[in-house]
This record gives structure tokens, sequence and C-alpha cells, in this order.
């Protein structure tokens, strides 16, 4: 019984010190000391708390401090771990639109977009295990127990939806795989190689959303988004989401 109180004890104890930085940090954003929240928040996610709310507060923090690039990075990290979320949908989407950029692309419909991001990678993943439990119980019930028919249509609406979630899956990741960054310098050089020696190809404003092509040292291949003009820039003038 000792025990059991001393455990009790301490997890209450584990559970107010996070809830007192929570609080730290949402009365710091309340109170207008934006990089300081952003500090608080991003202390929180070192230490594990990284899900869509913690990004999602911390790009607030930045948005409101002026560091679009920052707010952008993590927004993104946000949509990516939550994409069907109003706020973080919108929030993301009217910071792009701040730096001369979209979330949509301008040949899909805005209801296209929101169905084809309504699951995250990682949901989709799930959808498709499920899926395949649910063709072996309905194939292990085909075999051995009565009512056939009616578990032979179990087998094949179970193999019908996890061929789909497994082909949505594997499109939505071949896409999001691909490293997406972020211009954190004033500007950065993108160039015709992976050296100073190759000259300037392409100068691109800060917060501008980059796809990662490749890497090579201190250099990472990279275009404009929806562009296919590749260029080379160096690591420390980009941040990775």
């Amino acid at each position: 019984m000792k025990y059991f109180l001393t455990l009790i004890l301490l997890f209450t104890t584990l559970f107010c010190f996070a809830q007192s930085q929570n609080k730290t940090a949402q009365e710091l954003f309340d109170n207008g000391d934006y990089l300081k929240a952003a500090e608080e928040y991003q202390k929180q996610i070192d230490n594990g708390d990284n899900n869509a709310y913690t990004y999602y507060n911390l790009a607030n923090s930045y948005f409101k401090a002026g560091d679009l690039d920052k707010a952008l990075i993590n927004y993104y990290r946000a949509f990516r771990q939550n994409s069907r979320d109003k706020d973080i949908i919108n929030n993301l989407s009217f910071t792009l639109e701040k730096t001369g950029q979209s979330l949509i692309p301008e040949s899909m419909p805005k209801s296209v977009f929101l169905a084809y991001n309504y699951f995250s990678l990682k949901e989709l993943k799930g959808l498709a295990f499920i899926g395949l439990w649910l063709v072996a119980i309905s194939v292990t019930f085909f075999v051995f127990f009565k009512y056939r028919r009616f578990w032979l249509k179990a087998v094949i609406l179970s193999l019908c939806f996890t061929l789909f979630f497994t082909g949505f899956y594997l499109i939505r990741a071949k896409k999001e795989l691909q490293d997406l960054a972020v211009v954190i310098a004033p500007r950065a050089e993108l160039r015709s190689g992976p050296s100073e020696n190759f000259p300037v190809a392409l100068n691109v404003p800060k917060a501008q959303l980059l796809e990662v092509r490749d890497k090579k040292g201190d250099w990472v291949e990279v275009s404009v988004r929806n562009e296919n003009n590749f260029a080379w820039v160096q690591r420390k003038y980009i941040e990775v989401i």
C-alpha cells in the first residue's frame, strides 16, 4: 500500500509539472512574449511532447513574433500529423499566402485537396494494417465456420478496404516522404552545382518552400515547389521540415 501511494504521488507530481509547463508557455503567449513562449513550446517538443498541437502552438508563437520561416516549418510539421484540423490548415495556408505561396495547387479544387489530405500518412498506414487483420479474420471464418456466403462477402469487402488504403498510402508516401525545406536566411543562393565555384542560378527569399531532391555533404539539391528548376543550396540557408 505504501508503494502504491508513492506511485500515485509521483504521477500526480509529474502531471502537475507538465500542466504548469503548458500554462507557462500559454501565459507567455497571452502576455505577448512570443519568443519566450516559442522557447517553452520548443522545450516541450525536445522533451518528447512532439504532437501536432504543440507544433501548432510553437508555429503560432513564431508567427506572432514575425518569424514566418519558423512559423511555416512548424505549421507544416503540425499539418503532417493532423492534416484535417481546420485551424492548422487555415494558419498554414495564411502563412504561405503571406510569403507569396499557396498550400492548395491552382489546378486542384479545395474540396479535393481536403479529401486527399483527410487522413495523415500514419493513419493511412494504420488503416491498411487494420484491413489486413480484417482479411485474415474473415478468411478464417470463411474456412472454419458456417454461413460461408456471408463470410465470402466479408473477405471481398475487407480485401477491397485493404487494397484501397494500401494504394492510397503508397501514393501519398511517394510524395510526402520526400523532404521539404524552408529558407531560413534573408536570401539563399541556389547554384547550378554543389560548390561555390558554380554560378548562381536563382536567388530565393526567406520562408520560400523548397523540395529536397538530393544531398551531398554541406549541399542540398532542391527545387522551388511545383517547379522543375533543380539547383544546389548550402545547408546553413535552409531547414528541412
